[in-house]
């Protein structure tokens, strides 16, 4: 059997933009994915209580209908749209802040030490 010669190396720095980035798609990715899994369940379920309503009430089907198909409207727009977008900014930023402190206190305190073979 062969020896494996390990290694200690201690990370100093990371680079800022390049690892935000890459953790900022991934959250866009995921962000997309669960997105398109609530609106599908946010609309069967929207649907389910508007049969239900109108079956209470059949003269309110018009307005129903009107508000459940805005609020899928809007569901749409906000979850598939605009929620990966947020994610993915609000993701670059805070993995910026810190690896920006990591960065700054990995000097002073020691940085991560990873054991490599």
């Amino acid at each position: 059997m062969e020896k494996v010669e390990t290694v200690i190396k201690e990370v100093k720095s990371i680079p800022v933009i390049d690892v935000s980035l890459i953790v900022s798609v991934i959250s866009l990715i995921l962000s997309f994915v669960v997105g398109i899994i609530y609106f599908i369940v946010g609309y069967n379920t929207l649907y389910t209580i508007s049969n239900y309503i109108i079956a209470l009430h059949p003269q309110t089907a018009e307005i129903v209908n009107s508000v459940a198909a805005s609020i899928t409207g809007m569901g749409f727009v906000y979850l598939i749209l605009i929620w990966p977008v947020m994610a993915f900014f609000l993701t670059f930023i805070g993995t910026a802040i810190v690896i920006l402190l990591y960065n700054f206190l990995a000097p002073r305190i020691g940085g991560i030490r990873l054991e490599l073979e």
